[in-house]
């Protein structure tokens, strides 16, 4: 059996959890989570309880992330002041108990996805596949507004060229400095930089509110990258570009301003993690 029963049951109060408090803050707390398991290890601690029940199960952003994303559609459509692809709200001040049933629904589809996609061994990140999955039905069955955004197209001809020399130098910073600090720590420590990314959305809390810049679309892909090649820092930078490129066209075109979530991060690290294991 590719799943556990006692899991389902599990999955379905922690998606509750990701429609209580919201997908990024859910989301910030994996990135912590992670940090502290690395932390240990390299304390010579082996977080084996922490690694396994906290971090691969309560705060899997398959299951977590999940219950946020669907609970937040739905509450779009009875709550005009929530827009469906925006993640970042609690959704406990709604009082709806329908809301949160919802969101634990969510959390224990997403475990059930993601358990069947590892157990089946795809070629590509399975807590990627499952989110944009869900994102994707929820969009076909759920979605009572835009489905894409069509003024995308309209703001990359205005923004032009100077707006990707801008991103791919970004981008090629972030993914050089942690592919050289991964490959000199080694291949057990690969998955660090997903969880500093992860983390370092707090700062978007911070101070006036400013956005910080999403990144672990490119640093989840430049240790996978590592991984699959051996610690090749060159293909791990070009392959967290790529991923990077893939995170900003779809987020433009199929979230931001839309009816629901899809997330572009997870798109990003779908498509290019499968192009990867393809390759490689």
């Amino acid at each position: 059996m590719f799943f556990d029963p006692f899991l389902v049951t599990f999955s379905f109060g922690v998606g509750i959890l990701g429609a209580m408090f919201g997908g990024t803050q859910t989301f910030i707390c994996t990135g912590f989570a992670g940090v502290v398991v690395y932390v240990l290890k390299a304390a010579g601690v082996e977080p084996t309880l922490l690694g396994d029940s906290v971090l691969n199960t309560l705060l899997l952003p398959a299951i977590i992330f999940n219950g946020s994303a669907v609970a937040t559609a739905v509450a779009a459509r009875k709550y005009p002041q929530i827009e469906g692809w925006d993640i970042t709200r609690s959704l406990i001040f709604t009082h709806d108990p329908l809301i949160m049933l919802v969101g634990g629904a969510a959390g224990t589809v997403g475990y059930l996805l993601f358990s069947l996609f590892s157990y089946l061994g795809i070629p590509t990140d399975a807590g990627a596949v499952a989110i944009v999955l869900v994102g994707v039905i929820v969009r076909l069955t759920l979605s009572t507004g835009r489905k894409w955004n069509p003024d995308a197209t309209q703001y990359y001809r205005e923004e032009g060229v100077r707006y990707w020399v801008f991103q791919i130098i970004n981008c090629v910073a972030v993914a050089s400095v942690f592919a050289f600090i991964l490959a000199e720590t080694g291949p057990a420590f690969y998955g660090v930089g997903f969880s500093i990314s992860a983390l370092l959305l707090i700062f978007g809390y911070a101070g006036d509110g400013q956005k910080v810049p999403t990144t672990h679309q490119i640093t989840a892909v430049v240790g996978t990258t590592l991984t699959l090649t051996g610690g090749n820092v060159v293909l791990a930078v070009l392959f967290g570009t790529i991923s990077n490129v893939i995170y900003l066209v779809s987020a433009k075109y199929f979230n931001e301003d839309c009816s629901t979530h899809i997330d572009g991060p997870a798109v990003g690290i779908a498509i290019t993690t499968l192009l990867l294991n393809l390759i490689f």
